[in-house]
């Protein structure tokens, strides 16, 4: 192979210890990874008409000209097709350098670009893993076909091993700050019908049980502890391990999608050539890259150097969105527009997955009868119905609808975006002509015991296009963030920064 290999490459994982995986190990993390985009891919088809179309088809994008002209039903199967395709290359090892470039750039438009211009918000965490791994695999991918240096390699490894420790560490801190050491956490989740798959049998148990203050510790403090190690070259393996085991575990019981795999497969990275698991790695059938056309140095040496640059940038770009988050400050002008476009552009993010905002409230969906008031379900949450299909299995579905209601809390003085986008949602709905959708806001209370209480309603007239809010709590605000909650209203989507400036 034209590449300077982390192993001798023939399957036989004997040769020395280095700190890169060996390419029968990369092999492995390409082909799974095109695997599981597959299974992404395939899971979404059903839900693609609202996914991937604009509004003006009833989908889930925004009505923009430039959006249009993807999110179309002529367009779309196009490239839905294109990007399985790409998928199925990645699994057989077929140009794979190419497919992982197709598939780059299409997970980066649709689950990065697309984040504030839909209801669907780039499908969330799963939706950002698909590309945050379709990223890394690029690059290795690339190394070894094009890069006989092995420069670009070396350099891909180095900055997403760094990122990834960073989004574990800073995904820890946050539920740190955000009510899990203080036992307000796991437990809302793992009750709330959105979900957790055994909300049942967790109710059975109050709030405070130590099993519920356990997870919260165990939650915070492995995703810190695990971040810390995988920073340090020679204690990386074992924080990927227990990044591995506790995902193993959240995967039977939360609805995440693919997430949890997607996580899973990226310690693969921190395996070094030569040891125990790259052996068993080394002899699973996967076919290896080989090397391909002879690309200008010069093209390398801009891959390195960005790779290696985005890497020393990172720590910076944290530090300014949690001085924006947790401090609720504004940086300088200046700098803030260049922290908030470059954040967006690569989709970094302060990780605020699976915090009490998003998870100790739902919405029940009802169609409601003008004349009779009678009211019938719309959604049934994880359960496949004649009238909505496999609509509400989706994690999808659920990133969408939280983001709809996290408006309120995060955009709270203005209460226009929450209603646009509750009309527009409300009109992909299965909804009879001249009815009403009811959205029953439910928070889940801690009364002793897990009480859901309707707190609010929302009355959503999809042919008029209004909503009326109805608030049959006073003493609960659905705009206000829960006290153990650092959320504070952003001067607009994309951004951390607080849209009051506070003086230095």
């Amino acid at each position: 192979m034209s590449c300077v290999p982390a192993h001798s490459g023939d399957g036989d994982s004997g040769g020395p210890l280095t700190t890169q995986p060996s390419l029968e190990a990369q092999a492995f993390l390409r082909s799974a990874y095109g695997l599981l985009l597959i299974l992404t891919l395939l899971q979404a088809l059903p839900q693609a008409r609202r996914f991937f179309l604009s509004e003006r088809w009833d989908g889930y994008g925004e009505r923009r000209l430039y959006v249009e002209a993807v999110h179309n039903p002529y367009v779309l199967p196009i490239v839905l097709a294109a990007w399985l395709a790409a998928a199925v290359s990645l699994l057989l090892g077929v140009i794979p350098a190419v497919a992982a470039l197709l598939n780059l750039v299409l997970c980066r438009y649709f689950f990065v670009g697309m984040r504030w211009k839909g209801l669907l918000r780039g499908m969330g965490a799963p939706g950002f893993m698909t590309y945050w791994l379709g990223a890394c695999v690029f690059f290795l991918e690339w190394g070894v076909a094009h890069d006989p240096s092995g420069n670009v390699r070396a350099a891909a490894l180095l900055a997403f091993r760094v990122d990834f420790a960073v989004i574990m560490l800073c995904a820890g801190t946050y539920k740190f700050v955000a009510g899990y050491r203080k036992n307000q956490g796991m437990q809302f989740g793992l009750v709330n019908p959105w979900w957790g798959y055994w909300g049942r049998w967790y109710r059975r148990f109050p709030p405070e049980h130590p099993l519920f203050r356990g997870m919260n510790h165990f939650a915070w403090g492995t995703e810190v502890v695990a971040g810390i190690l995988m920073l340090v070259p020679a204690t990386q393996l074992p924080g990927a391990a227990l990044i591995f085991v506790s995902f193993v575990f959240i995967a039977t019981q939360i609805r995440l999608g693919f997430l949890c795999e997607m996580v899973m497969l990226c310690c693969v990275i921190y395996v070094h050539a030569g040891d125990p698991i790259d052996a068993v790695l080394s002899r699973l059938p996967v076919a290896l890259t080989s090397a391909g056309v002879s690309i200008p140095e010069p093209v390398n040496l801009v891959m390195t150097f960005a790779l290696i640059t985005y890497a020393v940038v990172l720590p910076f770009v944290k530090i300014g969105q949690y001085v924006n988050l947790l401090l609720r400050r504004p940086l300088p002008q200046p700098l803030q527009r260049a922290l908030d476009r470059y954040a967006n552009l690569f989709g970094i993010i302060v990780w605020r997955v699976f915090s009490i905002d998003h998870t100790n409230f739902y919405a029940r969906i009802m169609a409601e009868d003008p004349l009779t008031g009678e009211r019938r379900p719309l959604a049934r949450p994880g359960r496949v119905d004649t009238l909505t299909s496999t609509r509400f299995v989706h994690v999808g579905e659920f990133i969408t609808l939280v983001s709809i209601f996290t408006t309120a809390k995060y955009f709270p003085s203005r209460p226009e975006l929450l209603e646009r986008r509750l009309i527009r949602y409300t009109r992909t709905l299965p909804y009879r002509a001249g009815s009403r959708v009811i959205f029953e806001y439910v928070v889940i209370a801690n009364a002793g015991r897990f009480e859901d209480r309707t707190v609010a309603e929302f009355v959503v007239d999809p042919d008029e296009g209004c909503v009326t809010e109805r608030v049959l709590d006073p003493d609960v605000s659905i705009r206000a963030p829960s006290p153990v909650s650092p959320v504070h209203e952003a001067a607009h989507p994309g951004t951390y920064q607080p849209v009051h400036r506070t003086s230095a």
